[in-house]
């Protein structure tokens, strides 16, 4: 019961309990039958003939009299007591809530103890697209159909709990369907009204809501594929190596990059890039499960995670299946392009291992996917894991290499092919780490170049071998017209700081002419920009000799040997191995012939055979460095190899053996 009415008047009780019937309030008279009660029942007492028992205080008892009494019970006046008592509890004589009205800022909406609208204003009804009609006698869910979704259980608890027992809902966030099926966003006050009814306060939030959902959006997503971003990737891939460990599962990292993407943006625009940006996205997202994660890095790098593998083995059949899907044919307005695309891929294992070094393994097969060929895959292995750790030290070694004094000039002679006489000698540079020992050129000259530390380096290998070659001319130990060469590379050779660095150093050790030569690639010669052939010029005005080193390697032209006014080209060693057989022998003496005509000498690099130089002084070939004369060494084992050969009246008895002289 809502209401028990005690008193023994009938004229004054059953006006009052016709009047609350009408307003939908569950209403009895007491008598001597026992009536069950709840907290909220409200004990309405006829103040006339009739005071409550103090024991009654404790219950939600309304006293009706027209001459108020200090009693501790709340008082109403007797006359018009139903109006008085409803005004009281904020009802209207139809039992609604007062506030319901269509001047009320807020939603408004009652519902039973089933969820069926008993009542909604029109605040409400607007925002749902529709009048007040249309809702009245349904249920709940046709505003939140989540109510009946498995999938969203926090939102139907908290409805269930409302309509079934009572407990109060504030200020809750749900997702609602107006009269079109669109969503609104609701935000939704609750609470209980006598005769087992439910008021819900709605506040439209729509525009707030979905400012801040894009606003998350952005935050985790990214703008032009909808994938997962760098961000959320991380989130994900934290949380699923944790379920990994949990369950003792593995996961694979997929970084994936697009082979061919580049010049298709460099050369059609973003609109066409994106477009295959996008394409490639939902090409990914539909070769894997719905529970694994794609994501965008940025530009054509991608990540796949995939979870819960039972075989590292599955890793490469799901990578098979992306190399196809994005190896075909993709489409744009009226053009067709071949991408393709290479991957790396990490397996989950090792109890160090977090989401920042899976990624990175990942990276690092990626790249020896891209250096064997690119369009396939490659998984990190324990070799690559230790090439890229060597790789780090050797960076963070870089810094303090050159102020530890832990780089050296090493200097290999060049000699005549006819006379054996030493002409001059290359400069190497050689790093002397003090964990790792010797490091190989290979290993650290193209770290050099990606770090800009070639520059100073750079400078420093000039200044250094310019100052002892000048010491040397001036002891006497090595000829006047001796030659010295160093390797440039290209990036130092297109920076006017080589030129200063050659005037500078030059003016300084009043330097000879002819005394430096620089070693250049032909991809520099194939450049064909105004300003080499500047630099060209003023290094010949300096009195420095040009040399081509490697030659063979690349696709020189005639031109360009002529054009460019070197001093020399260096024959690479596999070229010279092909033209110094016997039956090429004649193609030998040919480019020696064409070299000679355009003053340009000849020097074979690489000669570890004595036999070889009969054939080399036979074709022309005007100096060699190799073994056969001597490796690489340092500044002081240069000098006793310098005197050595001075004091030796025969200086190369393999020489000798090989050209027939006395």
């Amino acid at each position: 019961m809502d209401c028990i009415i005690i008193s023994e008047d009938d004229k004054w009780a059953q006006p009052l309990e016709a009047s609350l019937s009408q307003a939908n309030i569950n209403v009895c008279r007491h008598s001597n039958k026992s009536y069950p009660t709840t907290e909220d029942t409200l004990f309405l007492v006829d103040g006339i003939g009739r005071q409550p028992d103090i024991a009654d205080c404790g219950k939600r008892i309304f006293l009706f009299t027209d001459e108020p009494s200090e009693q501790s019970i709340l008082q109403l006046p007797r006359t018009n007591a139903s109006r008085w008592l409803l005004n009281h509890l904020g009802l209207s004589s139809h039992g609604l809530p007062n506030l319901m009205s269509a001047s009320a800022t807020e939603g408004q909406l009652i519902v039973d103890e089933t969820g069926k609208i008993l009542s909604i204003n029109e605040t409400l009804a607007i925002c749902l697209s529709s009048i007040m009609e249309n809702w009245l006698s349904k249920t709940l869910d046709h505003i939140f159909p989540d109510l009946t979704d498995k999938t969203n259980y926090s939102i139907r608890r908290q409805l269930n709990k409302l309509c079934q027992q009572g407990q109060p809902c504030s200020g809750q966030l749900f997702e609602a369907r107006n009269h079109q099926g669109r969503i609104r966003y609701l935000e939704v006050c609750a609470s209980k009204l006598v005769g087992n009814r439910y008021l819900l306060n709605c506040r439209d939030v729509t525009q707030r809501t979905s400012n801040h959902n894009a606003m998350r959006q952005k935050a985790k997503f990214d703008a032009l594929t909808g994938l997962a971003n760098r961000q959320l990737l991380m989130d994900r891939l934290r949380m699923a190596l944790a379920r990994g460990k949990r369950f003792q599962r593995q996961l694979a990292i997929m970084y994936i990059d697009l082979d061919h993407f580049k010049p298709i943006n460099d050369t059609w625009g973003h609109a066409a890039g994106d477009a295959i940006l996008c394409e490639a996205s939902q090409r990914m997202k539909a070769a894997v499960r719905e529970v694994d994660t794609v994501a965008r890095l940025g530009g054509d790098e991608f990540v796949v995670v995939i979870e819960d593998l039972k075989d590292h083995r599955d890793a490469g059949v799901i990578a098979k299946h992306l190399l196809t899907t994005l190896g075909e044919v993709f489409h744009w307005q009226q053009h067709e392009f071949h991408i393709g695309c290479s991957i790396g891929i990490s397996i989950s294992g090792s109890e160090a291992d977090d989401a920042n070094s899976l990624i990175e393994k990942a990276d690092l097969a990626l790249y020896r996917a891209k250096h064997k060929g690119r369009q396939r895959f490659e998984f990190c292995t324990a070799e690559l894991t230790a090439q890229a750790r060597y790789k780090l030290v050797l960076q963070e070694g870089l810094q303090q290499a050159l102020s530890d004094k832990q780089l050296q000039l090493y200097y290999q002679p060049i000699a005549c092919t006819t006379s054996g006489k030493i002409q001059g000698a290359e400069v190497l540079l050689r790093w002397i780490h003090p964990k790792v020992g010797m490091v190989p050129p290979k290993d650290f000259i193209p770290l050099l170049e990606q770090t800009g530390l070639i520059m100073p380096v750079g400078e420093w290998i000039i200044e250094q071998a310019c100052e002892q070659w000048t010491t040397w001319k001036q002891q006497q130990l090595i000829a006047h017209d001796a030659l010295m060469t160093i390797n440039i590379s290209t990036c130092q050779f297109s920076s006017q700081q080589l030129l200063e660095c050659i005037q500078r150093t030059s003016k300084k050790l009043d330097m000879p002419t002819k005394t430096l030569a620089l070693e250049v690639s032909e991809d520099l010669l194939n450049t064909n920009n105004k300003r080499l052939s500047q630099t060209f010029e003023l290094l010949n005005e300096a009195g420095v000799d040009i040399i081509m080193d490697d030659f063979g390697l690349g696709s020189t032209s005639v031109h360009s040997l002529s054009k460019y006014k070197l001093s020399a080209i260096k024959l690479e060693k596999p070229l010279l191995a092909t033209l110094s057989k016997e039956k090429d022998t004649n193609s030998l003496r040919a480019f020696s012939e064409l070299a000679h005509s355009l003053n340009v000498a000849m020097i074979a690099e690489g000669i570890d055979d004595p036999d070889l130089l009969k054939t080399l002084a036979k074709s022309g070939v005007d100096s060699f460095q190799g073994y056969t004369l001597s490796p690489a060494i340092c500044a002081e084992e240069f000098e006793v190899f310098i005197e050595n050969q001075t004091k030796n009246e025969q200086r190369f008895n393999f020489f000798e053996k090989s050209t027939g002289h006395a």
